[in-house]
């Protein structure tokens, strides 16, 4: 079995706002510092500057999924719709799921990537699985 657990760049892409969180000794901006930003809702565009942007429970929220490189025959481009459990609001490393109460992304959400190519050790069809759990706050 090859199986590549988040040491690929598209495991870094997908899930970089969770691998750059959780410094040490830092603490979250202030809810009234957060509250006097801009909200930007999912698809909407952010503005120029700083801003929360939030994941709205329920709402269709698109993942596209690439493959490409001089191995395959062609390159090859799909998009998946999945929605949350809970509204998410994000500020840079933040989350939060009432727009109140901050911490470290990781600490709300936890995100784990496994790719499974075929191979002679598992001669079946590959498989790419993104695991997003709540984590209780």
């Amino acid at each position: 079995m090859t199986r590549l657990l988040c040491s690929s760049p598209l495991c870094f892409s997908i899930s970089a706002l969770f691998l750059l969180s959780g410094c040490a000794g830092m603490s979250p901006p202030s809810a009234g510092k957060l509250s006097a930003l801009p909200l930007v809702v999912y698809p909407d565009t952010p503005p120029a500057g700083d801003y929360v942007y939030k994941l709205p429970a329920g709402k269709p929220i698109s993942v596209n999924l690439r493959a490409d490189g001089s191995a395959l025959a062609g390159n090859v481009a799909h998009s998946l719709d999945a929605s949350l459990a809970h509204d998410l609001y994000l500020h840079k490393t933040w989350a939060s799921e009432d727009g109140l109460t901050w911490m470290a992304a990781d600490k709300l959400i936890g995100v784990n990537l496994s790719i499974t190519l075929p191979s002679y050790a598992t001669p079946k069809p590959g498989e790419i699985h993104l695991s997003v759990e709540r984590k209780t706050p």
